[in-house]
């Protein structure tokens, strides 16, 4: 045995003898397996707490500590969602956050779209330098920007008000929304664009017409991400939000828990129903969040 083999670790020497003695369609078939197994236990991970919370959402409170586990409860109800819908403010805070999920996708795609398409289109000094801060921009976490944002919502009369936290939400996800569009537009050809103004087309209606369908995934990308931020936002809602009429869902969803006890069972099916539009969202435009994140650099 020479001296460099014996230097080697065990799993080294795994690794060594796995390359030089099973065969090469053994080994795609281990790591086709090994993959499968990882993603399963992935799967697993994140699939069983929404199990509970979906099988929390059907049983009767009294049950849902019991001693005993029951993949299926032997005794169904729909008394939590009768008291979330007919004993709470639950449709209010519903509404209050569909409206400005809705008005956080209409301003960041907007924003976003025109934002990319200029940068990738126009040159002016310092563009790439300009185009990676944005990015950098999105890194601040919400609690840091929140006390500066109070203070400016609060002297422009924009706290319990929609357009306040629209804005406010925009301005959390605008700066990745900006970078993947400039990563998407890059992606389209300047030449289709030149053959339509060679027939007349302007720049605008090039644009419209030739490059924001091209980069469509990458626009629905931008909508799915900005709809998830605004969605699911708490930090900023709770300050911002402060009425009982204008709370979102994730602030009105702290009245369920009481001085004296926690309301688990109006929890999880709030909690049930306020996943049930991005479950449905990135269930049907999957395949163009997957290929506009691919272009954006994160696939």
């Amino acid at each position: 045995m020479t001296e460099y083999s014996q230097n080697k670790t065990i799993i080294e020497r795994v690794i060594d003898y796995w390359v030089r003695n099973v065969s090469r369609e053994n080994q795609e078939r281990a790591w086709k397996w090994t993959f499968r197994f990882f993603v399963g236990v992935t799967v697993l991970a994140i699939g069983f707490p929404t199990y509970v919370m979906v099988k929390s959402s059907f049983q009767p409170e009294l049950t849902l500590f019991s001693n005993s586990f029951n993949w299926i409860p032997p005794a169904l109800t729909l008394d939590n969602f009768r008291e979330l819908f007919g004993g709470t403010n639950f449709w209010t805070f519903y509404m209050n956050s569909i409206i400005a999920a809705l008005g956080t996708m209409v301003i960041s795609v907007t924003g976003a779209t025109l934002a990319g398409y200029s940068l990738t289109r126009f040159s002016f000094p310092g563009k790439k330098r300009m185009a990676q801060s944005v990015l950098f921009s999105y890194m601040f976490p919400p609690l840091l920007l929140a006390l500066p944002m109070f203070m400016i919502w609060q002297d422009l009369n924009l706290i319990n008000s929609f357009p306040g936290i629209i804005l406010a939400h925009s301005a959390r996800s605008l700066p990745f929304d900006i970078w993947l569009m400039w990563k998407f537009f890059q992606t389209v050809p300047i030449s289709y664009e030149e053959s339509a103004w060679i027939y007349g087309a302007g720049r605008l209606r090039a644009m419209r017409d030739v490059a924001i369908p091209m980069a469509l995934p990458g626009i629905i990308a931008v909508s799915i991400f900005s709809f998830a931020i605004s969605w699911s936002d708490f930090t900023l809602a709770n300050l911002l939000m402060t009425q009982e009429a204008m709370k979102t869902l994730p602030i009105g969803m702290l009245g369920f828990i009481e001085q004296q006890a926690v309301n688990w069972g109006l929890i999880m099916t709030a909690s049930f129903m306020m996943a049930v539009p991005a479950f449905l969202l990135v269930y049907f435009l999957q395949s163009y969040l997957l290929r506009g994140f691919s272009v954006g650099g994160l696939g």
